[in-house]
């Protein structure tokens, strides 16, 4: 029913963004950068489409015989209640994903005798969706949610159900985000339900201008070269630090960051700090491919000027990017619609450097925001099944890749930045690391001190094991039972917790 309506889209976006590649587009609101968002915040872009009434007859026909292919559903007029901490309605006025998104919803609900409803479950959803479901009346069937928040804490907790054992949806159809679908996957089941859309989460943006400027290497060569590793990135990073005026400080910086570096050089050479197995997780940080990424890390942080850290706002290093004064800028790719509409230096966007044991380009990123499926709700089988249909927003893997290269190329300011984007989009890595608190905060502060050149990855694990051990330990005795109950308390009594405070 949609290759029409597809093309629709496109040439409507033409009107939104005409220029493509190459365009300069406008400043919007940051969008959430999490992978497998199911509302994509991705914008118009232009697309060539050429109807007369011959190829509306073909797509017609086309649409009655894709109707035929569905299976017939019929779900007695059951509602399915999507709920998050704002409205999810999709706009179709924003972006060819909610317009294709809102109008596959009406498909469905016309079809198939169902209807879907989004539901506003107040700001601290996750203490809106434990005190449902604990109280047996569960506020939504399915909801948004951050995937360290869903993992371990939610699925051991008895809050989540797991989706794949359901046995109704392919996790591998092309509508899924493979990334949300990693993030959400615990003690080797399925938990999560991300569509995809065109996210990609970190990388490197880089000056053109700047690097022209001070006869820095092209990072499109290295890239198409293979040679876009860590070792040319650390030489650029170093080069790229000017002292324009003389006065003994860089006024130009080779390299910014404001979070997750780390990550990125373990994801990039094939590592994590954790690792999931069917019990749970394990400790991942003396694996020989994580032992590099943590000795270049601790080199890099304690040999390379950069302009890092809390700078009084967390934006900073993206406006000193923005307004000229680093020459790359390690960030998400949604920057380039929120900030760098308004630079008026040239850029280009690369993957973060592979590392040398990596085998491929990957984009790190710290969360996915797919549903969850609250436990207790009534028939969570045809929920699965309806949820499945509504993410069916184009037919095929090439409508999807239409779609998504379009959304890309709105905000990217030339070809091979696009080409990247669609390489990353199903790339994207989550840790799970997050989702384990004491764990996570005792890992992070262990990269500071390597960071800072207090411990070397080696004394840093000795002097650490131990309390490392103890912490994955925990996790496979923890009462989260106990922790969903406290967390009710908290939702029912705000007032006592405020007191406390």
């Amino acid at each position: 029913m949609k290759k029409k309506a597809l093309a629709l889209l496109l040439a409507t976006a033409m009107t939104v963004a005409a220029a493509g590649c190459g365009n300069d587009s406008g400043t919007s609101s940051a969008p959430d950068n999490s992978e497998g968002s199911v509302q994509d915040s991705s914008q118009e872009s232009s697309q060539d489409s050429t109807e007369d009434s011959s190829s509306a007859e073909e797509a017609g026909s086309e649409e009655a015989s894709q109707e035929s292919e569905e299976p017939a559903y019929d779900f007695g007029g059951r509602t399915v209640r999507i709920g998050s901490y704002y409205d999810m309605t999709p706009d179709p006025e924003k972006s060819i994903f909610d317009k294709a998104f809102a109008d596959r919803i009406a498909y469905v609900e016309e079809n198939y005798n169902c209807n879907i409803e989004f539901v506003v479950v107040g700001d601290d959803y996750v203490g809106s969706y434990v005190t449902s479901v604990l109280s047996g009346d569960p506020v939504c069937d399915v909801g948004y949610i951050l995937s360290y928040k869903l993992l371990p804490a939610l699925i051991e907790g008895g809050i989540a159900q797991p989706i794949s054992d359901l046995g109704v949806v392919d996790f591998s159809a092309p509508w899924y985000s493979t990334g949300s679908t990693e993030a959400g996957t615990y003690k080797g089941k399925q938990y999560a339900m991300g569509m995809r859309g065109a996210g990609v989460q970190y990388g490197i943006f880089w000056n053109k201008t700047l690097f022209d400027r001070y006869g820095l290497p092209d990072l499109y060569e290295l890239y198409e070269k293979g040679e876009w590793n860590w070792d040319k990135f650390k030489e650029i990073a170093l080069a790229g630090n000017q002292d324009t005026d003389g006065d003994g400080e860089y006024d130009v910086h080779g390299f910014n960051w404001r979070e997750n570096l780390i990550w990125s050089f373990m994801s990039s050479n094939g590592a994590d700090a954790v690792k999931k197995t069917d019990a749970g997780v394990e400790l991942a940080l003396e694996t020989p491919e994580a032992m590099e990424a943590l000795e270049f890390y601790a080199d890099f942080m304690q040999n390379v000027p950069q302009l890092n850290g809390w700078l009084g706002d967390w934006q900073s290093q993206i406006w000193d990017f923005r307004d000229g004064n680093s020459c790359m800028c390690y960030e998400a790719w949604w920057i380039s619609s929120g900030y760098l509409g308004e630079m008026e230096d040239e850029w280009g966007f690369v993957p973060f450097p592979m590392g040398p044991s990596g085998t491929e380009y990957v984009s790190y990123g710290k969360e996915a925001s797919p549903y969850m499926m609250l436990n207790g709700i009534e028939k969570p089988e045809e929920v699965a099944q309806i949820i499945d249909l509504i993410f069916q927003i184009f037919d095929d893997e090439e409508e999807w890749e239409e779609a998504i290269l379009a959304a890309f190329e709105a905000n990217a300011t030339d070809s091979t930045a696009v080409d990247i984007c669609m390489d990353l989009s199903q790339k994207n890595k989550i840790s799970p690391l997050m989702g384990f608190g004491d764990l996570n905060e005792m890992v992070n502060k262990m990269m500071d001190s390597l960071g800072n050149g207090e411990q070397t990855p080696q004394t840093a694990l000795e002097a650490n094991r131990s309390a490392l051990e103890a912490a994955i330990a925990d996790i496979q005795n923890h009462d989260y039972g106990a922790d969903m109950q406290e967390q009710m308390e908290k939702y029912l009594n705000p007032e006592e917790e405020e007191a406390e405070e």
